[in-house]
């Protein structure tokens, strides 16, 4: 086990060396490194000294990307991890790769988890964490106040693999607007920005923890419009998916809002593979919420992550380690 120790500290310091960071590009694992990971990772043993954790995140401007990399730091300060985080079109490609092993955790929305290619066999829950909230955002200048006045513009939905892409989908489809009549793009949320900002587009779907940094940064520039969905497309959605619940943007979230708008958000859950170590998933758990604030201190979001809440709204079966923690704190006597 030490030589294999060594052998990922030094190939690690290769990536370094050679430009291929963990944090800053996506990485592809062979798979003679993803079986080395996965055998450590299934290991008996009591903390996580010397494990390769690689965290799937999403967006560079996102909020997965921002925590994941907090994460990371704390697995190597509090549990001598050898950690880092792999950029991706996050939710939906998140969980693909923890089901490949390719990742031993994701960041995902819990509406990914009851679609047909996410095999939910091969996943396990850790915890819940903070809701999402589905921003339509456009310019004043575009003149777009409404799901209606989208048809006949440019709107990006974002990328493919991502829950923005998928929740944008599915509320232009119960809109009943004429698909032939919506010139759809699937940008990331940093090419989103900039598209509006230079007038590419004229909306703009971001699903992501509020503030969304990509939407404050172009608030500051250009005044924006925030646009509502209707009650009756959210009632449809609770009713055929269930996990979605009615919410509001506050009017204090980005400048030049001068109202709450009317929305729908989407729990995010981290997960692994079914495979993890209960020793091992216990220690991830544990780390996250006895250093909680440091990763509350990343981003506003994570505010709303509470114990508390762990185990609710999280449509996936829990990993055995993280019950554990969880019914030592008292946590699932509470549900």
């Amino acid at each position: 086990m030490k030589n294999e120790a060594l052998f990922i500290k030094v190939a690690l310091l290769f990536c370094f060396m050679t430009g291929c960071s963990f944090m800053n590009e996506q990485q592809e694992i062979s798979k003679p490194a993803t079986t080395l990971i996965q055998r450590q990772l299934t290991s008996e043993g009591q903390d996580l000294n010397n494990r390769m954790l690689i965290i799937g995140t999403g967006d560079m401007t996102g909020v997965y990307f921002s925590l994941g990399q907090r994460l990371s730091n704390m697995y190597e300060k509090y549990n001598g991890a050898v950690s880092g985080t792999q950029v991706t079109q996050a939710s939906i490609e998140n969980t693909e790769l923890v089901s490949r092993h390719r990742a031993e955790i994701g960041f995902t929305t819990v509406d990914v988890l009851d679609l047909p290619e996410t095999d939910k066999s091969k996943l396990r829950a850790l915890t819940a964490l903070y809701s999402n909230y589905v921003q339509i955002v456009t310019t004043k200048q575009n003149d777009i106040h409404s799901l209606e006045d989208l048809v006949g513009k440019r709107i990006s939905v974002g990328t493919a693999g991502s829950g923005t892409r998928l929740i944008a989908e599915r509320i232009l489809l119960e809109s009943d607007l004429p698909t032939d009549q919506l010139n759809l793009s699937y940008l990331s949320f940093s090419q989103s920005a900039e598209a509006l900002r230079n007038g590419t587009i004229d909306a703009a779907f971001f699903s992501s923890g509020i503030p969304n940094n990509e939407i404050a940064f172009i608030s500051n520039q250009t005044e924006l419009t925030f646009i509502p969905i209707p009650g009756d497309i959210i009632e449809r959605l609770q009713k055929q998916y269930g996990v979605y619940t009615h919410n509001e943007i506050p009017r204090d979230t980005y400048r030049g809002m001068k109202k709450n708008v009317q929305t729908i958000s989407i729990k995010n859950v981290l997960v692994t593979y079914k495979e993890m170590s209960d020793p091992h998933a216990y220690n991830l758990v544990k780390t996250l919420y006895e250093h909680l604030p440091e990763l509350q201190h990343t981003h506003p979001a994570a505010s709303d992550i509470s114990i508390n809440e762990a185990t609710k709204q999280v449509p996936l079966d829990f990993h055995p380690g993280a019950m554990n923690y969880f019914t030592e704190q008292g946590i699932i006597e509470n549900q």
